[in-house]
């Protein structure tokens, strides 16, 4: 276990917000104990874990624990200052394929995934469908889940003496339709149907985006959300593989429709994008309003910082890759560079992991990131974020 000060840490968490220095964050999942077996002692398979409510509950308190407690970025830290532990149905990234008909990949105690579903013979017969309820399948479950998570609330559920706290739903946002389409029929055959079967290819696309926004406005009513949220966040992952020309002309008008559909005018919203779609950002910011990104690897952070607009909020830094299999020295060494790249031309850089924290990466090495940011990370002229 790291030796860490938490009030210490806590405390100059809080000073951040003077702007002192870059900040630095950490995303990760409870796949950080499923996936590690020096953590996941019950040998917990993500299979049982999505399919059994009692299972990912005890899994999510054990992961908020060491995630208090052994995670260090800037934010409060120590699981004894947790007032309550923070839920919610975890499907990892299979729920809005698999809400479209992928049916789920479980591969033990690596994260799950799901297996193409269109073929040449039911394609198109599969734009005719109805789309499913979203009190069926896995989507139900996760309905479900919220339910058993609120029942063991008021039964007075603890773990080590901290109570559930917030119970959050699951599929609010979406993975995207090119990202799905590619979950659907594959992405080779999604990129070669743009060029040979266009007329096919837009219909899909069509289809899904159609089918994410009816899906979220159910899920926002459900919850007694209002339909039009005052930002959004996405993610279409695939979109990587586009040029600028494809992009605006076969995915950016269903970006469009999906934003003016579920968000109020005038949004600022928020995109997560994988590997290196850094291409696309400007005309991502100039079209669809976004404001925060959060990018994959690889990323020329300096460039991008200064391509978008002033205020823009970037998150990205070292590999993850280096953080689970590097030495401190180059951990140290990679951060440093990164943050020499953003420091003159933004305030609002976060540095964190590129990109979701590997299960089994130690705790040291994100420490030796951590007091690289506090080194390296000051700043040294006033700047208006």
């Amino acid at each position: 276990m790291l030796n860490i000060d938490y009030d210490r840490h806590n405390e100059e968490v809080r000073r951040l917000l003077q702007a002192e220095r870059v900040r630095m964050s950490i995303a990760c999942s409870p796949r950080m104990i499923l996936s590690d077996p020096a953590l996941n002692q019950e040998q917990v398979t993500f299979q049982e874990y999505i399919e059994d409510p009692e299972k990912m509950l005890a899994v999510q308190c054990r992961f908020q624990e060491y995630f208090s407690d052994e995670i260090i970025s800037d934010r409060e830290m120590g699981f004894q200052n947790l007032e309550s532990i923070p839920v919610y149905p975890d499907t990892q990234n299979v729920l809005e394929a698999a809400y479209f008909g992928c049916p789920i990949a479980y591969h033990g105690f690596n994260e799950p995934g799901t297996r193409i579903c269109l073929t040449e013979e039911n394609k198109r017969a599969f734009l005719d469908q109805e789309y499913p309820s979203i009190f069926t399948g896995l989507s139900g479950k996760t309905l479900e889940y919220m339910d058993c998570f609120a029942q063991q609330k008021k039964k007075g559920y603890t773990y080590h003496g901290k109570p559930i706290g917030a119970i959050g739903p699951a599929g609010t946002g979406t993975d995207g339709p090119f990202t799905i389409a590619c979950c659907l029929l594959g992405a080779t055959e999604l990129c070669i149907a743009l060029y040979e079967e266009e007329d096919f290819a837009r219909a899909l696309l069509s289809y899904i985006t159609e089918g994410a926004i009816q899906r979220i406005r159910a899920l926002r009513r459900h919850l007694g959300e209002p339909e039009r949220s005052k930002e959004f966040f996405f993610a279409d992952d695939s979109i990587a593989m586009l040029s600028e020309q494809d992009y605006r002309r076969f995915v950016l008008p269903l970006h469009k429709r999906i934003i003016q559909e579920l968000a109020v005018e005038g949004s600022r919203n928020q995109i997560h994008l994988c590997g290196n779609a850094s291409h696309l950002f400007p005309a991502i910011q100039q079209e669809l309003n976004v404001y925060t990104f959060d990018t994959g690897f690889p990323v020329r952070h300096g460039r991008l910082v200064q391509e978008l607009a002033p205020g823009t909020v970037i998150l990205g830094g070292v590999h993850v890759d280096l953080l689970l299999n590097g030495d401190a020295e180059a951990i140290r060494a990679e951060t440093r560079r990164i943050l020499e790249e953003v420091k003159p031309h933004t305030r609002s850089f976060i540095i964190k992991e590129a990109n979701n924290l590997s299960p089994g990466t130690r705790p040291e090495s994100l420490l030796a990131m951590h007091e690289a940011v506090r080194q390296y990370g000051r700043y040294e002229n006033p700047m208006t974020p």
